[in-house]
């Protein structure tokens, strides 16, 4: 997605938000769509790693003041996609691969316990985004569009992560799944054919499992593509 597309969505995001919802309400929808842009950017590499972001340019750009992006790169920090620096400002944080081995043994303990607290069972909505992210990604075995790649796997995320009833844990399971996207967005170029293939069977189980109604079914499907994901992590950074 170019940053026109990303910052037209921003602006998109912010208008339904103010028509149908109380200032306050509306504001934090224009922060969160901000905030998901330049997540965006950095999980996409658009800002690779080492990349100052001024407050100011993207104030500018995204026709705020200072203060609300000073407030959105400290989520990012939270999330260890940036670093703040006194006297240097804000960086786009390397990747630590150690670390996020451990980022991934902990999403594959937690997607084993997604159907234990307080879950929502699924819903004949989120069967119909399913189905609908399998026709998109299918269209992928013929076009090259690791954007896409990334709308899919990310609205795929998105509908498992709703299923969570518990706050903590749906909040934690959303963080660990950025934290470790950007390093295999990093890989799946080289992988592209593999890598649609385990889409789309991932998709089709998903698919299967919401049919169930039961929300621990889906937490397996999870539980195993996390589980593959590592394998092929481990496999591509492993010492040659």
């Amino acid at each position: 997605m170019s940053n026109q597309a990303l910052i037209e969505s921003v602006a998109n995001a912010i208008n339904a938000a103010s028509e149908t919802s109380p200032n306050r309400k509306a504001g934090k929808a224009r922060l969160n769509a901000i905030f998901e842009c330049l997540r965006d950017r950095i999980c996409l590499f658009e800002y690779s790693p080492n990349t100052l972001l001024r407050e100011a340019e993207l104030a500018a750009e995204f026709g705020v003041s200072r203060t609300p992006i000073r407030q959105i790169l400290q989520r990012l920090e939270g999330e260890k996609l940036v670093d703040i620096k006194d006297g240097v400002g804000t960086i786009v944080t390397g990747v630590d691969f150690a670390s996020l081995r451990d980022v991934y043994e902990l999403r594959l303990k937690l997607a084993e316990i997604i159907s234990d607290v307080s879950p929502r069972n699924p819903s004949d909505a989120d069967l119909d985004i399913i189905n609908s992210l399998v026709k998109r990604a299918t269209v992928l075995r013929e076009t090259h569009d690791l954007a896409e790649f990334w709308r899919v796997q990310n609205d795929r995320h998105h509908v498992i992560n709703s299923l969570i009833g518990n706050e903590v844990l749906r909040t934690i399971h959303d963080r660990l799944y950025f934290q470790t996207a950007r390093v295999w967005y990093g890989i799946v170029d080289q992988m592209w054919a593999e890598a649609i293939q385990e889409l789309l069977a991932e998709l089709e189980e998903l698919s299967r499992a919401i049919r169930s109604g039961e929300t621990r079914a889906v937490a397996l499907v999870s539980r195993n593509y996390i589980a593959y994901a590592m394998s092929r992590f481990a496999q591509y950074f492993s010492p040659r």
